[in-house]
């Protein structure tokens, strides 16, 4: 017979994401926000990176919200709200879903205590 337990973490985590892109004059620009984004355990992550990973659809898979976020903008230059076509648009920023990916899995694994 096999015993069922609760987990005592919360289901969802917040990610920071901190991310340099150069801009038009090649100066490099920090960026940081913060993706929310569902928890998933360790079999999970072993069967995602198992199979044929794909950063940006796991990120659009598990992100369901942002704060800060400043790099998808509506045409009045206000950051734009979260919706999947503005997170579309954001993981599609070269390089910008390998980055949040390994925020993710800082963010949402258990880590040692210093």
């Amino acid at each position: 017979m096999t015993k069922k337990y609760k987990i005592a973490v919360s289901n969802t985590v917040p990610v920071i994401v901190k991310a340099t892109i150069a801009d038009e004059h090649g100066k490099l620009v920090n960026h940081k926000f913060t993706l929310i984004c569902e928890r998933r355990d360790a079999e999970a992550m072993t069967a995602v990176v198992a199979g044929s990973f794909n950063a940006r659809d796991f990120m659009k898979e598990v992100t369901t919200g942002w704060e800060g976020q400043r790099l998808v903008l509506e045409e009045d230059g206000t950051p734009a709200a979260f919706e999947p076509d503005a997170l579309e648009a954001l993981l599609n920023i070269g390089g910008l879903a390998m980055v949040a990916f390994i925020a993710y899995g800082k963010d949402s694994a258990a880590q040692a205590k210093n």
